[in-house]
């Protein structure tokens, strides 16, 4: 028999807290109450709550701070928050930023009980899509990456994720773990780009003790410490050849063996290597070694730049303001509507990452609770400060340029050359040079053409 939702109750008043708590406990809910705000901290850390109704006139931690503390560290857990007038514009701007909903004594009971059950119900949904809680997006590409991402996660199969600096690659990484038979497992990263050789071979594989100069103790390599988990190699084509070939070894033998030892150990541990370069690129180059390549590359997944996804912008802002507010204790709530459309016209070379440094800085320097376009252009201006060389300049150029021909043709590289005047090789060799591949821009092309197929069958029949 499953277990009834377990709710808490946060209020100062004990009479109010009472009838609730009469209410909620009659309609078969099991109930725990709180009358300050650490004390529903408190019940928070130690039982699985998964509904929070809050007084905003709560003592100790008011009540607008403690549903902005459950929604930054228990973001699964559904909020409804009890007001009066007073504190109405308040409550108005926390539904805003996510909270449920609200309630207004005198109490209904059963306009309590439906409001309850609807909150419940969100809160399963949300619980359904936490796997993917921090990849903010409704851009069509975005959401049909997540859709795929999905479906390989329970697959088990290694895979390459692909994308500009900054995009966030980890983070789907990350998100594909959470969905898989992994998720109780740990999730490992090693940034091949930034260690030596010799220290890139003892982080990934492990070393005994007076195996080198320095290694005083034994140590598991990342390999044994990811077992039954996840490993993500950041930059895998800065992994040296002989540790590539290593790596290879390792994962066809299902073993691994530390530097220094006698003895191999079984491993399980599901890779996925990601790059902003063009793997096939490097693994024809002879940067990266041909049969790792295709151990890897079982599935290959592209984020695109933040501009090809430009109607993310104001959703990932105000996320990352909420995150920004909570983290710094500042009472920013909102961007203005000349911020968001200052964001969502600039080219953010550093994708979401740099996206995610411009608001960080506007809301450490905000003095009211609304972000105004003069400090997001002062943001900006402090991210984009470094002239490019007039190379890096001449080649962002271009890739926006070609990214812009292929949206307009939805990958038809014959119309692009004609519209950009050049032959189709010229234009191949372009879009080679910026990792751009047309058929990541032929989905839409594809999709609207099976609806029209469907609505003609559907008419038909």
């Amino acid at each position: 028999m499953t277990a009834s939702p377990q709710i808490l109750l946060v209020d100062q008043n004990c009479d109010q807290l009472e009838q609730l708590n009469e209410y909620l406990i009659g309609a078969g809910y099991r109930v725990r109450t709180a009358t300050t705000g650490d004390e529903a901290m408190q019940m928070l850390e130690s039982r699985k709550i998964e509904l929070a109704l809050c007084d905003l006139r709560t003592s100790a931690r008011d009540g607008l701070t403690l549903s902005e503390l459950i929604q930054h560290d228990y973001p699964a857990i559904s909020r409804i928050l009890i007001v009066n007038q007073q504190v109405l514009p308040e409550a108005l701007e926390a539904t805003a930023q996510g909270a449920f909903g609200i309630l207004m004594p005198p109490f209904d009971r059963a306009h309590l009980l439906d409001t309850v059950r609807a909150a419940l119900d969100a809160a399963n949904q949300r619980r359904d899509q936490r796997w993917r809680s921090e990849i903010v997006a409704r851009n069509p590409i975005m959401e049909n990456l997540l859709d795929q991402a999905r479906r390989v996660a329970v697959s088990d199969v290694n895979l390459i994720i692909n994308g500009p600096s900054g995009s966030g690659k980890a983070l789907l990484a990350r998100a594909i773990h959470l969905a898989s038979r992994r998720s109780e497992k740990p999730f490992e990263v090693l940034n091949c780009s930034d260690l030596p050789e010799q220290m890139l071979e003892s982080e990934l594989f492990g070393h005994s003790r007076g195996a080198f100069s320095g290694a005083t103790t034994d140590q598991q390599g990342l390999l044994s410490r990811t077992q039954g988990g996840t490993l993500l190699l950041r930059d895998i084509c800065d992994l040296p050849l002989a540790l590539q070939a290593k790596l290879l070894a390792a994962l066809k033998s299902g073993r691994v063996r530390a530097i220094g030892s006698e003895h191999d150990e079984p491993i399980d541990v599901r890779v996925i290597a990601s790059s902003q370069r063009n793997l096939e690129h490097a693994m024809l180059n002879g940067e990266l070694n041909e049969s790792l390549y295709y151990m890897l590359n079982l599935v290959n997944l592209e984020i695109p730049s933040l501009q090809e996804r430009a109607e993310d912008i104001p959703l990932l802002a105000r996320h990352f303001l909420a995150q920004e507010a909570s983290k710094q204790n500042r009472r920013v709530r909102n961007l203005s509507p000349g911020a968001i459309h200052l964001l969502g016209l600039s080219a953010w070379p550093g994708n979401v990452a740099q996206l995610k440094k411009v608001v960080a800085q506007a809301v450490a320097n905000s003095t009211s609770p609304v972000i105004s376009e003069s400090l997001v252009a002062e943001a900006m201006d402090n991210q984009q400060r470094v002239i490019p060389s007039f190379n890096e300049a001449r080649a962002e150029f271009e890739r926006r340029y070609l990214i812009k021909l292929l949206q307009i043709t939805e990958g038809n590289v014959t119309h692009a050359a004609r519209i950009a005047e050049r032959n189709r090789t010229d234009l191949y060799k372009l879009l080679g040079k910026h990792d751009l591949e047309p058929s990541r821009f032929k989905a839409r092309r594809r999709r609207a053409k099976s609806e029209s197929v469907a609505n003609r069958t559907g008419t038909q029949g």
